[in-house]
């Protein structure tokens, strides 16, 4: 179970993982804040800066890596059919949007990697799966 303070940091991920607007959590600011993205280009968690327009105020806004327990293969594929209907699918563990990267596809086969970027969990599968083809 999540305190509040984690359910509220984990908001604030998931809003500058997807680019909204982030307002200054300093009592009586409210500004507007600048978010920058941090994240070393092979890591598996974003990690964003973000500044506030008004008071100046820094903040550290990064996921918290976890990847064990790994995703299951009903995870994995509801997670594809989601992403099949044009709908955004989340991590099972923490309902963090997911990121689906298709890959080079050599002979045609449709291949993607699913990424959280709050928990660090990560899987490539090939689509249509191959029960699907019998």
């Amino acid at each position: 179970m999540k305190t509040e303070e984690e359910r509220e940091a984990h908001r604030r991920f998931v809003q500058a993982l997807q680019h909204e607007h982030l307002i200054c959590a300093k009592p009586g600011c409210g500004g507007a804040m600048e978010i920058a993205d941090q994240t070393p280009h092979a890591a598996r968690i974003k990690t964003y800066e973000a500044t506030c327009e008004r008071c100046h105020a820094a903040e550290k806004i990064a996921g918290r890596e976890q990847a064990s327990p790994p995703w299951d293969l009903a995870s994995i594929t509801m997670m594809a059919e989601v992403h099949l209907l044009h709908e955004q699918p989340a991590c099972p563990y923490d309902e963090t949007p997911i990121t689906f990267i298709s890959l080079p596809n050599p002979r045609r086969k449709a291949r993607y990697r699913l990424l959280c970027y709050y928990c660090g969990r990560h899987a490539e599968m090939n689509w249509p799966p191959p029960e699907a083809k019998r």
